[in-house]
């Protein structure tokens, strides 16, 4: 009778820790990648990057810097 057995897997605590840290790490990675590739399509549609923007430079080499001074 399976009811009145112990099961015979029992998950190891320090690797399912070990397991839900990886997984925050990528989540937070993927979160940031879509933040700034949000950020970037912004940026793009507003015309501050791209080939036709007003502040770029030819090769794509841009004089508009974020918290920079040039």
């Amino acid at each position: 009778m399976g009811v009145f057995r112990t099961p015979k897997y029992k998950p190891d605590p320090e690797l399912e820790k070990k397991l839900k840290k990886e997984r925050e790490l990528e989540e937070a990675k993927k979160k940031e990648l879509e933040a700034k590739d949000k950020r970037f399509k912004e940026r793009f549609a507003k015309g501050i990057i791209g080939q036709r923007s007003l502040f770029s430079r030819a090769g794509g080499q841009g004089f508009y810097t974020d918290g920079e001074q040039t």
